[in-house]
C-alpha cells in the first residue's frame, strides 16, 4: 500500500498544511469539529516551526532535530487519525477527500468473504491453571495457517463440572491470529472441564461455522 503522507519532511509538511488548511476553512464539509480542526492546525504549525529551525545550518543540532522529529510524529498522528475517519465517510464526497490528499476507498474491490470452513482444535498441553490450544482449518488440517478470508479466530470457552456441547453456553475468550493459543484459568476453575469452541472471523466481523467442541480437565 502506498502511504498518502510523503516520507520526506518537506513533502510531508506540504501535505499536512494542505490537509489542515482545507479542513480549517470547511470543517463542516469534512464533519470535523472546530476544536479538532484547531488541534490539527496547532500540531502542523508546530511541525512547520520545528522544521524551519533545523533547516537553518546554524541551528541544526541533535536537540533541534529530535524536537523536529517529535513534532512531526505528533502532526502525523493527528492527521492520520482524522484522515482515517474521513476516508470511509460516505457523507464526504470523493472530490473533497482527494482535495485534502486522502484517497477515497476502492469500492470496486471484490469483498473477501469469511471462510465457510471451521477450525479444528486440539489441546496440546495442560499445565497448572492453563491449556495450550492449537488450531488448523478443516480444509487444511495439516497446516497451522488460517484460511484465506479469516482475519482471526474467535475462541469461546465453557467451564463446568462436565463437558458441554452447545457453543451458546460458552463465553468469548478472545480473537487470535497466531498459533498456538494459551488459555489461562483462575483457581476456582481447578478440576472443572473446559470446553472449547472456535470460528473464523473476517476483517468485516462476519463469522463462519462453529468448530466441533474439544474438552479437557483443568489441572490444579
Amino acid at each position: 500500500m502506498v502511504d498518502f503522507i510523503p516520507a520526506r519532511d518537506t513533502d510531508a509538511l506540504a501535505w499536512m498544511i494542505n490537509f489542515s488548511t482545507k479542513i480549517t476553512a470547511n470543517p463542516a464539509t469534512y464533519q470535523v469539529a472546530v476544536a479538532d480542526a484547531v488541534a490539527i492546525a496547532n500540531a502542523v504549525d508546530a511541525f512547520d516551526a520545528a522544521l524551519t529551525i533545523v533547516q537553518d545550518p546554524a541551528q541544526n543540532t541533535e536537540v533541534t532535530i529530535a524536537a523536529k522529529d517529535d513534532a512531526r510524529t505528533s502532526a502525523d498522528q493527528i492527521c492520520r487519525q482524522f484522515a482515517a475517519l474521513i476516508k470511509p465517510n460516505m457523507g464526504i464526497s470523493d472530490p473533497d477527500k482527494i482535495s485534502i490528499g486522502v484517497p477515497p476507498p476502492n469500492n470496486d474491490r471484490n469483498p473477501i468473504d469469511v471462510p465457510d470452513t471451521s477450525p479444528i482444535l486440539s489441546v496440546i498441553a495442560a499445565t497448572p491453571g492453563a491449556h495450550t490450544v492449537r488450531y488448523s482449518d478443516s480444509f487444511t488440517p495439516d497446516s497451522p495457517a488460517k484460511p484465506f478470508g479469516a482475519a482471526n479466530m474467535q475462541v469461546f470457552v465453557a467451564i463446568d463440572v462436565a463437558a458441554v456441547a452447545d457453543p451458546a453456553l460458552a463465553e468469548f475468550y478472545g480473537a487470535f491470529t497466531r498459533n498456538p493459543v494459551v488459555v489461562a484459568f483462575s483457581a476456582p476453575d481447578n478440576g472443572k472441564q473446559a470446553t472449547y469452541f472456535a470460528r473464523w472471523a473476517s476483517v468485516k466481523g462476519d463469522v463462519g461455522p462453529w468448530s466441533s467442541p474439544v474438552s479437557l480437565a483443568i489441572a490444579a
